[in-house]
């Protein structure tokens, strides 16, 4: 008995092949430049952290539109932000090389998600360095995603 594969359940991932679009293969192939996930970590060959940290922001902005922040209430949104979306970012604030830009991005992306109305955009009372406090200094008790990456 040796190790047995099977194709269609692997992937073969292009690092240097002269020919990789000739190679006969059952499963997905992957090619240089693109990103992929493995154990829910973003990878790939010549992908720059830009396309990386990009591909995140595609995730979140999918996994916010699937939450549709409309229909609930801001108290509901807040968990939501605290429980969900927040965490997913900290993880790949951990994992990627992030710039202030991006970081920016992504609180820009939570904001919308927490202050969006029905039929109009909500009128926001507070900067968001106060949101940011905890609840005790009368704040939403949101994490900053800035101290968090320092």
């Amino acid at each position: 008995i040796g190790f047995v594969y099977k194709q269609k359940k692997s992937a073969l991932v292009d690092i240097s092949a002269h020919d990789f679009r000739g190679i006969q293969w059952e499963g997905t192939k992957i090619e240089k430049g693109s990103v992929f996930r493995h154990l829910g970590y973003p990878l790939g060959v010549n992908v720059s952290d830009k396309d990386t940290i990009e591909w995140v922001m595609h995730k979140v902005k999918c996994k916010t539109g699937l939450w549709h922040a409309s229909q609930w209430p801001l108290h509901a949104r807040v968990k939501i932000v605290q429980a969900f979306l927040q965490l997913y970012i900290m993880y790949y604030l951990l994992l990627l090389d992030w710039k202030k830009c991006h970081i920016k991005n992504f609180e820009c992306l939570l904001k919308n998600f927490l202050w969006e109305k029905k039929h109009s955009r909500a009128l926001v009372l507070s900067p968001w360095d106060f949101v940011c406090q905890p609840r005790t200094n009368g704040g939403l008790g949101i994490p900053n995603l800035h101290s968090q990456a320092m």
